[in-house]
């Protein structure tokens, strides 16, 4: 646009120009190239160069690519160096993990330009080794942060706290029963947790979600010989997990199983509260009927 129709443009703001340039791509990169700055973008794809397997990201228009050896790849039996390469059993686990992540937000250095072609290659490994430096340093034994899962099992879920790995267990995801995590958690998900324990040597915490949730027990208002809708939340082989809404949230109960029903997880049935125990905080109930829900 000339100089003169800018003038033309009642309330002309050069800052506020929507459209960006392979050249505005490049401004960013090489400052991000000279400064070593970790930059994140979506994974979104996995590409063969040089039949090298690659995660590709995109700074703008302008692609990037991170070789397989150079994307963190810290668990046993994947492609550590260039020389894993070589080995199928550890390419294919790298690609499974590669899967697993892709579509999501990825940590990278730029590491080599080629401007001519529009590419830049990059190093997850590095920037995950950056981040979890400054991590380390900064993360303490009660610090309250954000993890995002990396992965998720029924028993507990794997996060990323700034290349620190943090483990959430199932008994600590919320107050009372959780059968099944990976009911309630996906891949990617931000989850706001309290470090219970951390490892500085080994870059290891094992981390809470319950700590920063008001626990039910404290306002119960649910009484013995009263009946409650509840919710089956777990199936053992003694009898049934259930839960009953109170004023501060749902707390957890445990039943016999009834001798003409057959519970399953998600069944709404209604309960009669036989016992609570506030000091071990724990409630037994029995089964009255089904509740049906339309």
């Amino acid at each position: 646009m000339s100089e003169l129709l800018k003038k033309f443009i009642e309330g002309y703001d050069e800052t506020k120009i929507v459209e960006r340039t392979i050249e505005d791509d490049w401004q960013e990169i090489t400052r991000a190239y000279q400064n070593k700055l970790v930059m994140q973008a979506t994974l979104e794809a996995i590409e063969l160069h040089y039949d090298i397997p690659c995660a590709v990201v995109y700074i703008g228009s302008t692609k990037g690519i991170i070789p397989i050896q150079e994307y963190g790849l810290f668990n046993a039996g994947t492609v550590q160096t260039s020389d894993d390469l070589s080995d199928k059993t550890k390419v294919n686990r790298s690609y499974k993990i590669l899967r697993s992540i892709t579509g999501q937000k990825i940590a990278f250095i730029i590491k080599g330009m080629d401007k001519k072609n529009n590419l830049f290659t990059a190093s997850r490994k590095e920037a995950i080794e950056w981040m979890k430096e400054k991590t380390v340093e900064a993360l303490e034994t009660q610090t309250i942060t954000i993890g995002v899962v990396r992965n998720v099992n029924p028993f507990r879920v794997m996060l990323d706290i700034g290349g620190v790995t943090a483990v959430l267990k199932a008994e600590e995801y919320r107050h009372g029963w959780t059968d099944d995590l990976s009911e309630h958690v996906q891949v990617g998900d931000h989850i706001k947790i309290k470090v219970l324990e951390f490892d500085k040597e080994n870059g290891h915490a094992v981390v809470s979600r319950k700590a920063l949730i008001p626990d039910p027990w404290e306002q119960l208002d649910i009484a013995e010989r009263n009946e409650y809708n509840a919710e089956i939340t777990g199936i053992r082989e003694t009898g049934a997990y259930f839960r009953i809404k109170s004023k501060a949230g749902y707390v957890e109960g445990f039943l016999k199983h009834p001798r003409h029903n057959v519970l399953k997880r998600g069944d709404k049935a209604l309960i009669r509260i036989l016992n609570i125990d506030s000091d071990k905080k724990r409630i037994f109930g029995l089964y009255i009927r089904p509740i049906n829900v339309s």
